[in-house]
């Protein structure tokens, strides 16, 4: 299905406000398959990742109130989804051991985070994570992670290899991921990062 123009999209999302089943069913059809296979990537079972879906657009209609017809609607969906998944692991994190793997399946997962995102104090603490890396390296790290850009082009704007770029991505997600474990809540601020990017592969 392609991809709603401005003006459509707030005609779409006014409607939706206000309660139609019509737009309502517009957004499903649109974003569902996104929706699933994203969620999939990130818990690895179709069955859950059904169900989170449903509870995605079931979410999505209990909040239609809340919509801001002036923002995307993928912004909106992005913090629904990532909450929601957030959740499901909250559930299923029962010791120390579940904490490590998700740490390793957040940090594992690699995508860009949206602009759009208020994160509050959970980016906070990402973002002083990244004020500890070396300049360079954390220059390196958001734009590749933060702004999406191409190791390729990162490297050439450097005058670095790609391996090279690389290697900082990887020694500052290593870190990144330990400063973060170190709050009681840490890994599911890795697992956030995870789930609100992959809306954007």
């Amino acid at each position: 299905m392609p991809e709603l123009n401005g003006s459509k999209e707030r005609e779409m999302l006014l409607a939706l406000k206000a309660g139609s089943h019509q737009a309502f069913e517009y957004f499903y059809h649109h974003y569902k398959r996104r929706v699933y296979y994203g969620l999939y990537r990130l818990v690895h079972q179709s069955e859950v990742a059904e169900e989170l879906t449903h509870d995605v657009f079931l979410k999505i209609w209990q909040l239609r109130d809340t919509v801001d017809a002036n923002k995307s609607f993928g912004g909106f969906l992005r913090r629904i989804a990532g909450n929601l998944a957030v959740d499901f692991y909250r559930r299923v994190a029962l010791d120390r051991r579940a904490e490590e793997e998700l740490i390793h399946l957040a940090t594992a997962h690699h995508g860009t985070l949206d602009e759009e995102l208020e994160w509050g104090e959970n980016f906070k603490r990402i973002q002083t994570a990244l004020n500890k890396l070396p300049q360079r390296r954390r220059e390196i790290f958001i734009l590749c992670k933060l702004e999406g850009k191409r190791y390729a082009d990162v490297a050439k704007s450097f005058g670095i290899g790609v391996g090279t770029v690389n290697d900082h991505i990887v020694k500052a997600t290593k870190f990144i991921k330990n400063e973060l474990a170190k709050h009681p809540d840490g890994y599911l601020l890795l697992l956030l990062v995870a789930a609100f990017s992959f809306l954007n592969d």
